[in-house]
């Protein structure tokens, strides 16, 4: 990474004793130089903010639960969602040498009878347990047969890649 070395060095500067010869700008640099590198570090804060398509509504309500294959930015694997309530479900991305643990919402939109139901849409948050975390979103064809999506760092919900999944036959 090319902040690496500004972050080692503001980390050096901060922790070192303050002296009568330690300049009063040192301290000011090396908290500019953490701050802004540490946006760019994966795992760090995101400038982009979450971005979502619209959430529609289908005849039938739709199922996130099950076995899914395809691939995530052109990465192949297993993307396992199972359900916690009518709201909530748990999900795992596994492929080699990694895996996303998602916590996704199912988004409810208000119908034209002034109801609120399930939509085609989940939020979610994802982790992958070495320190990278962020958001993202899915979509369900009217079928419940396939997945799109998108996620990214931080707030973000783009910029590290396109999830394309279909079910699995059970």
């Amino acid at each position: 990474m090319l902040c690496t070395g500004h972050v080692l060095s503001a980390l050096e500067a901060i922790r070192a004793p303050v002296t009568a010869w330690t300049p009063r700008g040192a301290w000011s640099a090396a908290a500019l130089a953490l701050a802004a590198c540490t946006s760019s570090l994966p795992g760090g804060s995101s400038t982009r903010s979450a971005s979502y398509p619209q959430a529609s509504i289908y005849e039938l309500e739709p199922e996130f639960a099950g076995e899914w294959r395809g691939d995530i930015g052109g990465l192949p694997g297993v993307l396992t969602i199972g359900e916690l309530d009518e709201r909530a479900y748990f999900g795992s991305f596994v492929t080699k040498g990694t895996e996303y643990t998602l916590l996704l919402e199912h988004t409810y939109v208000t119908s034209e009878e002034g109801s609120e139901v399930p939509s085609n849409r989940t939020t979610f948050t994802w982790q992958d347990g070495l320190g990278s975390r962020g958001h993202g979103w899915l979509l369900i064809n009217r079928e419940d047969t396939a997945l799109t999506g998108s996620f990214g760092y931080g707030a973000a919900t783009e910029g590290l890649g396109a999830w394309s999944f279909v079910r699995e036959d059970g």
